[in-house]
């Protein structure tokens, strides 16, 4: 167990004894804080940290290391976590037996080749009409990078389509990239923290990125870069319109103008469609407590997250910086989680 794993059970564990003493409504099971308790409890919780981490330093408290880069000094914590992370089993055929992709072939003219023999794409490279478009396709689907193959997918399909979890399997397990950001607000404020997790051999590699200061962020970016530019597809959770982005434009600030061309799932596109029905929202957190199973009362409001990071900033106490840690990690492992209970409802459950 890492240090900001032990770290969380302990903030998790003081929540608990907060509950027990404070009270609360029940809400499906859980408990519920109403917003005006959670400023104050969160509050509450800046201060209690704030004393007990009083003369600490965050090196010594966490397993965060200095690194420096083109760009200048940034921290950077690698913890392993023991926890699997499979992918669907899937082949190019689960994905080209949809005739559809093949330019001109709609619903009508589908059924009717595959009425006359012609399964797959494959199986249309020698059609009079359709081979040349049908074999430049599934030479796509044999490449060794699947870039133009998840291209050829967006260009038919919306991207909560189960053909996209279906293209997840044609990559090796290890080349996933699970991400997850932390800022100083919604509109081109600083990034000050940047989650990266991916498959091992042994479980889950769980990345942090941090800026110790604002003044950091550029050198912080291009760290997270260098790790993200090894790695071939995306997992986020509302990623697609808010973290990539987000990034992109914060790199843009300091001259930067990246794109980040990886294949990108995004599981809050995935979640709105397939698990929405019966939950109260798609926010990460209901879907935690009402599919998954991740009590998380412990997350203090997103909008106090830029004051309780300025306050270590400006105090060097890393006490208030720990639940964001915390909360970051906890998103990344959720997310595997999440991929796996959607994989379950469609590719595996064959739905």
């Amino acid at each position: 167990m890492g240090k900001l794993e032990r770290i969380a059970d302990k903030l998790l564990g003081r929540n608990s004894n907060r509950k027990a003493s404070t009270g609360g409504t029940e809400d499906g099971g859980k408990f519920y804080s109403p917003p005006g308790n959670r400023y104050a409890s969160a509050e509450r919780l800046k201060r209690g940290l704030l004393e007990e981490y009083r003369g600490r330093d965050l090196l010594s408290e966490t397993e965060f290391e200095l690194v420096n880069n083109n760009y200048g000094e940034t921290l950077h914590l690698h913890e392993p976590v023991q926890k699997p992370f499979t992918t669907p089993n899937t082949s190019p055929r689960d994905i080209l037996c949809d005739l559809k992709l093949v330019y001109g072939i709609g619903y009508v003219r589908e059924k009717e080749l595959k009425q006359e023999g012609y399964s797959t794409i494959k199986d249309l490279v020698n059609h009079h009409k359709w081979g040349d478009k049908a074999k430049s396709i599934q030479e796509v689907f044999q490449k060794e990078s699947l870039t133009d193959a998840y291209r050829i997918l967006r260009r038919w399909k919306t991207l909560s389509d189960s053909s996209f979890l279906k293209l997840s399997g044609l990559f090796d397990r290890e080349d996933f990239a699970i991400v997850d950001i932390e800022t100083m607000g919604l509109s081109n404020q600083p990034i000050f923290l940047l989650g990266l997790a991916h498959p091992t051999g042994e479980g889950v590699a769980v990345h942090q990125f941090l800026a110790g200061d604002v003044s950091q962020e550029m050198a912080t970016l291009a760290q997270f870069t260098s790790h993200l530019d090894d790695l071939e597809i995306i997992l986020t959770y509302n990623g697609k319109n808010f973290d990539i982005p987000y990034i992109e434009r914060r790199l843009s600030y300091y001259g930067n103008n990246r794109k980040f061309s990886h294949p990108h799932l995004d599981l809050y596109l995935f979640t709105r469609n397939i698990l929405s029905h019966g939950v109260r929202d798609c926010k990460l957190g209901t879907i935690e407590r009402t599919i998954l199973g991740v009590d998380r009362d412990l997350d203090i409001p997103s909008s106090l997250v830029p004051d309780f990071y300025n306050t270590y900033r400006e105090s060097g106490n890393p006490g208030p910086l720990l639940p964001i840690l915390a909360h970051n990690r906890q998103d990344l492992l959720s997310l595997v989680d999440l991929f796996h209970k959607l994989l379950e409802e469609t590719v595996n459950g064959d739905t």
